[in-house]
């Protein structure tokens, strides 16, 4: 697979793909997990269009609660980048933590740990919100309660790379990926084979790995900003509907 930054992107009412070149997009013909990295020859300026989350799962979002325990998220939780957080009347403790978040691109079932790396497209920042006074099914079930963005890293070095989060401007994470071995080839590895080895990981599908540190509470009016070195910064205001 080619080395390359992916973003989905709406512009002048249509959405596209494109391959982030500095400031500007090349313009891919159709979705790039399916069709591959032809272009149409064209360019877009990124300051012209609005990034959108750069995946909707067209299956299911695993989100790992521990080694071999997990819950599903609905494809509806996720929105993209500058789309706001809607908090629900239904709690009143919104907690976000910061996410590595894997990308499957192929098929997989009962794959090994050495061939599971074939199967991930790539990789994302994703804001991982959850009702932390509800049970664990519920908790991050909400609509916009996963941003994902800004773009896809198709190949992704941990070992260079840490996570930052904050919430209008005070830091609030600060973890280097690799550090104690939380994200490594190695775990990337082991947890598509795991899932896979419980049900059918589809292109598109989302896995989210688990905390990688403390999560923090946000409330009507933050900005949450989660930035992995190496992908971007996602950018995503909280609202509470009167």
């Amino acid at each position: 697979m080619r080395h390359v930054k992916i973003a989905r992107y709406s512009y002048q009412g249509a959405i596209a793909f494109g391959i982030v070149d500095e400031h500007e997009l090349v313009v891919l013909t159709s979705d790039p997990m399916f069709a591959g990295f032809d272009t149409t020859g064209d360019r877009v300026a990124l300051a012209d269009v609005k990034l959108l989350a750069p995946v909707i799962p067209r299956s299911k979002v695993v989100a790992m609660v521990s080694a071999e325990a997990f819950v599903l998220r609905p494809n509806t939780a996720v929105v993209g980048p500058g789309d706001a957080i809607v908090l629900p009347a239904a709690s009143e403790q919104i907690e976000v933590d910061g996410q590595l978040a894997i990308i499957i691109g192929k098929i997989a079932k009962n794959v090994s740990p050495a061939d599971a790396l074939s199967r991930v497209f790539g990789y994302t920042v994703a804001t991982v919100v959850t009702a932390a006074n509800l049970a664990s099914g519920v908790a991050g079930a909400f609509d916009t309660f996963l941003p994902l963005g800004p773009v896809i890293e198709t190949e992704f070095d941990e070992a260079s790379s840490a996570l930052r989060g904050l919430i209008n401007d005070e830091e609030f994470q600060a973890v280097a990926l690799d550090d104690d071995d939380r994200m490594t080839e190695d775990t990337v590895s082991a947890l598509v084979a795991f899932a896979s080895s419980v049900f059918t990981l589809l292109p598109g599908d989302v896995i989210l790995p688990g905390r990688l540190d403390t999560p923090a509470a946000v409330v009507d009016g933050d900005t949450i900003t989660m930035a992995i070195a190496g992908i971007g910064s996602l950018v995503n205001p909280v609202v509470r509907p009167a």
